[in-house]
C-alpha cells in the first residue's frame, strides 16, 4: 500500500512551483520573486514584484528609479527600496516570456525587493546574449519537486 501511494506521488502533479525555462537553466524560483533590469533608454534600473497565485503568477508591484515617457503609472503607490518609486499593480499572468540581453543587466531577486539582502540571480551572465527565458507556474509531481533544483542554489547570496 505504501508503495502504492509513494508511486502515485511520484506521477500525480500535486506541488505548484514557479519554474524558470532557459537554456542551460532549469530551476524552481519562490512563490515571490521580483525581474529586475537597467532600462534602455531611461538607464535607471526597473523592478517588477511577482506572487504565485497559481494557475497564475500575479505582477504585485512596480519599483521604478525614474519616471519617463512611456512609463506605466496607473498603480497606488506602495514602499519601495531606497531610491525606488513603488506602485502596487495586481495584474494576473499565465507566464512571462523576458528577452534577456547583457546590456539590460537582467537579474531574478528571490523574494520581493524591499526585504533586506535578497539572493540575486544575475540571469544576464548566465545566458547567452538576447536570450528568451520564459518563468511560469506549473504543478510539479513530489519527485519532480524534490529533484528540479532550487534557483536559490545559483545566486550570488547578497543584494545588488
Amino acid at each position: 500500500m505504501v508503495a502504492a501511494l509513494m508511486a502515485i506521488g511520484m506521477i500525480l502533479p500535486i506541488k505548484p512551483t514557479i519554474v524558470i525555462h532557459a537554456q542551460p537553466i532549469h530551476c524552481q524560483l519562490p512563490d515571490t520573486f521580483s525581474l529586475k533590469w537597467r532600462h534602455s533608454v531611461e538607464k535607471q534600473y526597473w523592478q517588477e514584484v511577482y506572487q504565485l497565485h497559481y494557475p497564475d503568477l500575479i505582477l504585485t508591484k512596480t519599483y521604478l528609479q525614474t519616471f519617463g515617457a512611456g512609463t506605466p503609472n496607473l498603480g497606488e503607490p506602495t514602499r519601495a527600496p531606497d531610491g525606488y518609486l513603488g506602485q502596487l499593480v495586481n495584474l494576473p499572468m499565465d507566464e512571462l516570456n523576458w528577452l534577456v540581453s547583457h546590456n539590460m543587466q537582467g537579474e531574478i531577486v528571490m523574494g520581493d525587493a524591499v526585504e533586506a539582502n535578497p539572493a540575486i540571480m544575475p540571469i544576464h551572465q548566465m545566458i547567452e546574449d538576447r536570450s528568451v527565458v520564459n518563468v511560469r507556474p506549473e504543478k510539479l509531481t513530489v519527485w519532480q519537486y524534490i529533484t528540479l533544483p532550487r534557483c536559490k542554489a545559483m545566486t550570488n547570496g547578497t543584494n545588488g
